[in-house]
This record gives structure tokens, C-alpha cells and sequence, in this order.
């Protein structure tokens, strides 16, 4: 039998050390959520990978192009047995741009030398047992260095998305437009048709 790899996670002294930051000057994003709801909205919901139970504060969830946007939205649905998605949850959601000219201080987990650093491999950022992921997202965001967010790669695809969190300055300078409502979107319509989902 194979030996298990080891599970990484941020040491005790974590909260001592310098985080890698990049800066970021402004932002051009996109998020699909429910219609019903505003699309900058910094939430706590413990199944999302990098929203620890006890964070200090809301996060917000938001890609830069929409096909990653539906994966990590809808990837598990389709993954599973018959590719089906609950047609009421596909009929509700809009796709809206996020936008902001303030910059952002932003810890890039989609960057080797940043993985290198933190000592942190992809294998404990994508793990399936949440605590691993989200153990990450609250040292990153408890840091003393109060960055505003983390770069992180897309579980489905090779795209890059990014979490903001909560914070009084510059994620309160996004602005939010609508694009549209997923049904009504040629783009989705393709996405559907291209992995061969079923909406029931």
C-alpha cells in the first residue's frame, strides 16, 4: 500500500511570517448568483472552500470568465451521474460584471513561488475534506498583514478566480452591472449544449 502523502497546513508561526502579495490596480470580474440577490454580496457559507465556520467576515466569490464561473458554480452537478442540473436553480441565476478602480493587495495561490513560500501544495488548496482548504482561507485572512483577498485556481478548468474579503477599504469600491439572466445568454445556452447537461 502506498504512503499517504502529508496534508499541509499553516503551521503555528503562520501568522508571523510576511504574506506574498501582489498588487492588484482595479478589478474587471464576473459573477453568476442568484437574480433575487444583489451580486456584491460578502457572505459566510461554510461549503464554499475557502469560508472558514468562524472567518472574521464575509467573502465574495468571483471568476474572470464565464464558462469557470459555471463550473465552480454548477461543477459537481455536472460531474455527477446524468449531468443534470435542477432547472428552477438554472432559471434564477444572472451572470453580472464586478468592477473597481482601487487596488487590491492580493495573496496569489495560483502562483508557484507564492505556493512555495507558504509552503502549501494544490493537492490541500483543491481537497475535498473543506477544512483543509478553508483552514488556508482563515490564516490568509486573519493575517496581520490584512490583505484584501486570494487569488486560487479553479477546481474544473485552468481558470483563475478570486475571493475578496470583508474588509472597510477597497471592496467597497466595487460596482456591480448586469449582463444578464443565464437563460437568456447565447454563451450559457453553448455551455449546456458543449458538456451535454440535462436541466430537470
Amino acid at each position: 500500500m502506498a504512503a499517504p502523502r502529508p496534508i499541509r497546513l499553516p503551521g503555528p508561526s503562520f501568522g508571523s511570517r510576511p504574506l506574498p502579495v501582489t498588487a492588484v490596480k482595479g478589478m474587471d470580474a464576473l459573477r453568476v448568483h442568484g437574480a433575487a440577490y444583489p451580486a456584491v454580496q460578502f457572505r459566510l457559507v461554510s461549503s464554499h472552500r475557502y469560508s472558514h465556520p468562524e472567518a472574521s467576515g464575509g467573502l465574495l466569490y468571483l471568476g474572470f470568465d464565464l464558462e469557470t464561473c459555471l463550473w465552480e458554480c454548477f461543477g459537481d452537478a455536472i460531474l455527477d451521474p446524468g449531468s443534470m442540473i435542477a432547472r428552477s436553480r438554472w432559471m434564477n441565476q444572472r451572470l453580472s460584471r464586478i468592477r473597481s478602480t482601487a487596488s487590491f493587495r492580493i495573496c496569489d495561490l495560483t502562483d508557484l513561488k507564492t505556493r512555495s513560500q507558504l509552503k502549501v501544495d494544490l493537492s490541500a488548496l483543491k481537497h475535498t475534506d473543506l477544512e483543509i482548504p478553508q483552514a488556508w482561507g482563515q490564516a490568509i485572512q486573519n493575517h496581520p498583514d490584512q490583505i484584501d483577498g486570494l487569488f486560487y485556481p479553479s477546481r474544473f478548468t485552468t481558470g483563475r478566480c478570486l475571493v475578496l474579503f470583508e474588509r472597510g477599504g477597497s471592496g467597497a469600491t466595487l460596482k456591480s452591472s448586469v449582463i444578464g439572466d443565464l437563460p437568456d445568454l447565447d454563451e450559457a445556452d453553448s455551455f449546456l449544449d458543449e458538456n451535454k447537461i440535462a436541466l430537470v
